[in-house]
């Protein structure tokens, strides 16, 4: 079913929306708002304002992806991290959620830091990361030859070993994409979007993702923002270098424009 199509069907129930006002009357769909590599977001034409998202591709491994994700967003949601979701229809995929802003300036270290910590400290959920499994996914989409080229330099840059790393750390409640497209505000808050690969794993991993997009000064303050005294220097070299492998393997699957080159990540993973 086409996208406008699934989401017409979401404002036919718009009586069972949870808002915290009702609705007086049924909303309409507006415009296409953005388009992202799984999703499309469609305005709603309302008072609160929402939008509409609702999933394109699949990027995700499991079936129960868009239920996990409903459970750690709405975990976000109360704690006000995330946009409040009015109405989700799983079957197909669709949400309606609060319209929030886009982010007009660069976002500091301290507030990036500041909002994993808090996200961080959530409920802990039932489901967990599982990044070898993940990248071993990623890897069987590609063709032989360049799979083969990232298994060579996975190999060389041992890989496994700050895998292992990662896997053995204390788990936490983990955004895991929190790229610059799935920051938002609220109010002038820094908030979340796009929970679709929230699960318990590593802070390293998580806080390494986060910064990738930051320049070196704001990483180290982002990283000093969740770690303080506690920071694991082998931890976070291990979270800075499977970031950096599953980011550019997922750029190969789904954005190959900017995917870089298996040499590429073995030369980052070693400065």
């Amino acid at each position: 079913m086409a996208a406008p199509d699934v989401l017409r069907r979401c404002l036919d129930r718009w009586q069972d929306w949870q808002l915290a006002k009702p609705l007086d009357g049924p909303p309409e769909l507006g415009a296409p708002l953005a388009q992202g590599s799984g999703h499309r977001i469609y305005e709603i034409l309302s008072t609160p304002r929402l939008i509409g998202r609702v999933r394109h591709q699949s990027t995700r491994l499991t079936d129960e992806a868009f239920s996990q994700e409903l459970t750690v967003w709405s975990l976000a949601a109360q704690d006000g991290l995330a946009p409040r979701i009015a109405y989700a229809d799983e079957k197909e995929q669709a949400v309606i959620c609060e319209r929030v802003d886009a982010i007009e300036k660069p976002v500091s270290g301290k507030a990036l830091g500041t909002l994993c910590r808090q996200i961080h400290a959530l409920p802990r959920v039932s489901h967990r990361l599982t990044l070898a499994s993940d990248i071993e996914h990623y890897l069987k989409q590609l063709p032989a030859h360049l799979a083969g080229a990232w298994r060579a330099a996975m190999e060389t840059g041992d890989a496994e070993t700050a895998l292992a790393k990662l896997a053995g750390d204390t788990l936490y409640l983990c955004h895991n994409d929190l790229t610059p497209g799935n920051l938002m505000t609220r109010s002038d808050n820094l908030i979340a979007i796009d929970w679709e690969y929230a699960a318990m794993g590593s802070r390293y991993f998580d806080v390494a993702i986060a910064c990738e997009a930051l320049p070196d000064s704001e990483r180290d303050i982002a990283i000093q923002q969740v770690f303080g005294d506690t920071l694991e220097d082998d931890l976070m070299t291990a979270g800075k270098q499977i970031a950096a492998l599953v980011t550019a393997l997922w750029q190969c699957c789904f954005a190959i424009d900017e995917a870089p080159s298996p040499a590429g990540w073995l030369g980052l993973s070693r400065s």
